[in-house]
């Protein structure tokens, strides 16, 4: 898996402020979503 695009877009993503979409991706995405949901509080 790849994923190309600006660094603020790529930061924007993870605040889910832009989709998934608004990136280069190449690969299974399904990791780089995992990723985002993921809650480093969570115990």
């Amino acid at each position: 898996m790849a994923m190309r695009g600006a660094a603020s877009d790529m930061v924007l993503y993870f605040y889910e402020r832009v989709p998934l979409d608004d990136l280069e991706t190449t690969g299974d995405i399904q990791p780089m979503e995992q990723l985002a949901d993921w809650d480093p509080n969570a115990y």
